[in-house]
């Protein structure tokens, strides 16, 4: 988003209702979690990842729906990305202690290990004075 390199330590994405709950259960049991689907959707500064989540209304609300279908044929990683569809209950910044990623013939794929910090959110604005705050401490900001 930024345009800055990724430095070493933890790295943050966004994620939709289906996988915010399964962190959250996981966090509530002591259980690690790992995301073992691979998705395509890279690693982001956790500044980057809250100013996301704010900005793309289908991260932002449970009822915002999907503007367009996936290009082509989708498959397991593009399936759910179907015009109309709804993210739905809670979605989240999640920062990770690592990440592992693939290259294949026609994309990169990453897995997230290691939840070092959930932010969980109904409606992304709620991230608003968390973003301010890490803007305020950051050398970019």
């Amino acid at each position: 988003m930024c345009d800055e390199l990724m430095p070493q330590g933890p790295v943050w994405r966004v994620v939709g209702a289906a996988e915010s709950a399964a962190i959250a259960d996981a966090l509530a049991a002591g259980r690690p979690y790992r995301n073992l689907a691979p998705t395509m959707e890279g690693p982001g500064h956790r500044a980057c990842m809250l100013y996301a989540s704010m900005v793309c209304p289908y991260l932002a609300r449970p009822n915002a729906r999907r503007r367009t279908t996936a290009d082509g044929a989708p498959d397991g990683l593009t399936s759910a990305v179907v015009r109309g569809a709804v993210r739905g209950g809670t979605g989240a910044v999640v920062g990770y202690g690592d990440y592992e990623y693939g290259v294949t013939g026609t994309r990169v794929l990453f897995r997230f290990l290691d939840v070092v910090e959930y932010l969980p959110h109904e409606n992304a604005e709620e991230h608003l004075a968390e973003l301010r705050a890490e803007l305020a401490r950051s050398p970019r900001g």
